[in-house]
């Protein structure tokens, strides 16, 4: 079959033209992180004629991820989840390019694994000293990146918002991250941006009964799909106008 990729993508052309198409198709994205967020933020990538991805994730789908990751079905447990999703890239855009790196990104290892960094990622990082250093080699590389905030907890995608990680109000896992990088890698304080955003959620989380977790099998928060997803999609959004050209600002 021959795969005509303006009639695949003619919706995306309607949204920003041949031109805005072409710089889609000729982009390059890194995801680092392909779970409950960057699962869904990489198909939304995929989907919008995004040329080549990069995605980076040393994790296997477990049975517990059914509830809010892309790639977890009863036939894919225990397979690397960026395996699962450069296959289902390919059928999605037979021509997209995918880099599936199963590493975890470590001090040690960023330069190596980074050198080759393409202009714009997206942080999707749940284990907040990584995402600290992460997000810090990303900024201080002059590298486009978003990172995504806490979105554990929460039922209702319409209390998510994009915004500089020093503004953003509400969310624990961003205040972490503001906390960290500015006792360890000397972002500023009293209030000033960081210059680089974020998604986050500032609904007040819930907390799964406390036997539940002390004692039980359950974690401290629960997610759903509607917002894990969600704030995915928002992240996505914000790349794709980067590509664009058309998003001055955060």
């Amino acid at each position: 079959m021959i795969y005509d990729l303006k009639q695949m993508f003619r919706g995306i052309r309607a949204l920003y033209g041949d031109e805005g198409f072409e710089k889609l198709q000729n982009s390059h994205v890194m995801i680092i992180g392909v779970g409950g967020v960057g699962s869904w933020l990489a198909e939304s990538l995929c989907r919008s004629a995004v040329g080549s991805l990069t995605l980076i994730d040393f994790d296997r789908v477990e049975q517990s991820n059914s509830n809010r990751q892309l790639h977890a079905t009863v036939d894919s447990v225990g397979l690397y989840k960026v395996d699962i999703l450069a296959k289902r890239f390919v059928q999605i855009n037979p021509q997209i390019k995918v880099n599936p790196i199963k590493e975890r990104l470590t001090p040690d290892n960023i330069d190596k694994i980074l050198k080759d960094c393409p202009p714009f990622v997206a942080d999707a990082i749940d284990d907040i000293e990584a995402k600290a250093y992460v997000d810090s080699y990303l900024f201080h590389h002059r590298i486009e990146f978003i990172t995504a905030g806490g979105a554990g907890g929460r039922t209702d995608p319409r209390f998510l918002k994009i915004a500089d990680v020093a503004e953003a109000k509400g969310d624990a896992l961003i205040a972490r991250l503001r906390n960290l990088l500015r006792q360890h890698y000397s972002f500023p304080k009293g209030g000033a941006k960081f210059g680089f955003p974020c998604t986050y959620s500032c609904e007040k989380p819930v907390y799964s009964p406390k036997e539940g977790y002390v004692s039980g099998d359950l974690p401290a928060f629960g997610a759903s799909m509607t917002v894990t997803a969600t704030a995915g999609m928002l992240a996505a959004s914000w790349i794709l106008r980067q590509i664009i050209g058309n998003n001055p600002g955060i």
